[in-house]
């Protein structure tokens, strides 16, 4: 409170705070503020201390064995009772007698592989008993260019050749190998020759081209007078006996015959050829033929081509002559019936046992 100087009166004490007044109206908008740059950022700070040690983790997979350690070195003798070396011992006492040694009768008879050649265009079968291993064509002889050659004896296995070829030999030398040379071979032809017959008659008389790709080609009648093969398993030995005369032999004793025929001692043709073994069943041929072996070259012969021939003058077969044949002719034509007599007889036997193959 005070005096009034205008009015004179006295200054009257405050009043109350009026009421709030009406919004007044929206003024103009202010002016753009201003933007600072980003700062960059501070360095690295300082590492925190080490926190607490974190709770026990689960108990992991087993892993995989590891692999094999290397062996240690050998340890030193052993002990017995920890303190009485374990030296080698006395000699024990001898041993029981071993049981009886087994025979060709029992069951552990030792295994044979022979060829048998059926001297005909078809395969004979194993004789009973017998496994059969495999089949071929009857050979005899491998010729080379150079003159020399090599003979397969007719009991074995290596006679029977899994396929036919005129030239079955590579000739090398340390420079080359011949593919294509003059060389040549010998095959078994057939030998059931018809009654009556000649064998000039009854095998081809030229020369065969065996080549598939000349127009010409005759190999499917060669092959008909090549004689076939069997490879078989014998649980037995066999083994050829021959009498040396016109009259068969019989088999000995727990023996039995597979068959019987002629004395053959060897076929060549040309210097070359094949000899027989006369205790082998090879040496025993169950057909008569004077003739044992067919040649085969590439470029020998007259037609230059690769050809088979069956009648040639070089070739020879050689038989057992039959002790009591008494004829005194020096020469017996293939049509005398005096000629078979001349020939010793054989027979092919095998030893009788009880196994199967």
């Amino acid at each position: 409170s005070g005096i009034n100087a205008e009015y004179g009166g006295i200054t009257g004490v405050d009043g109350k705070r009026g009421a709030n007044g009406e919004p007044g109206a929206q003024g103009p908008p202010g002016l753009a503020g201003y933007s600072p740059t980003r700062a960059n950022p501070g360095p690295p700070g300082y590492p925190g201390k080490k926190g607490p040690r974190g709770d026990r983790g689960l108990t992991g997979y087993t892993g995989a064995p590891g692999f094999e350690g290397e062996c240690g070195d050998i340890g030193p003798p052993g002990t017995i009772d920890g303190d009485i070396s374990a030296l080698a011992g006395a000699p024990g006492d001898p041993g029981q007698a071993g049981a009886k040694g087994k025979t060709l009768d029992s069951e552990y008879s030792q295994i044979q592989v022979y060829a048998f050649h059926s001297q005909t265009n078809t395969h004979m079968a194993c004789p009973s008993g017998m496994l059969e291993i495999r089949r071929g064509f009857s050979f005899l002889y491998f010729d080379s260019s150079t003159g020399t050659g090599h003979g397969v004896p007719l009991s074995r296995e290596g006679s029977c050749l899994s396929s036919f070829s005129i030239q079955p030999m590579l000739e090398c030398t340390t420079k080359y190998c011949e593919v294509k040379g003059d060389d040549s071979s010998l095959w078994m032809p057939v030998g059931d020759i018809p009654e009556g017959s000649a064998a000039g008659m009854y095998y081809p008389s030229d020369e065969l081209i065996v080549d598939e790709s000349d127009p010409n080609d005759q190999t499917e009648t060669v092959l008909k007078y090549i004689s076939r093969c069997t490879v078989c398993e014998s649980p037995s030995v066999v083994f050829a006996i021959h009498s040396f005369t016109n009259i068969d032999p019989s088999c000995p004793d727990k023996w039995e015959e597979l068959w019987s025929g002629f004395s053959l001692i060897m076929g060549k043709d040309r210097g070359g050829g094949a000899g027989l073994e006369l205790q082998s069943h090879g040496s025993c041929v169950k057909y008569f033929t004077p003739q044992l072996s067919v040649r085969c070259s590439r470029t020998g012969g007259t037609t230059g081509r690769p050809s088979c021939h069956f009648i040639s003058q070089d070739q020879t077969t050689a038989y057992v002559k039959a002790s009591n044949w008494a004829n005194e002719q020096d020469q017996v034509d293939f049509f005398n019936p005096e000629l078979k007599k001349s020939l010793s007889r054989c027979v092919v036997c095998r030893r009788i046992t009880n196994i199967q193959i």
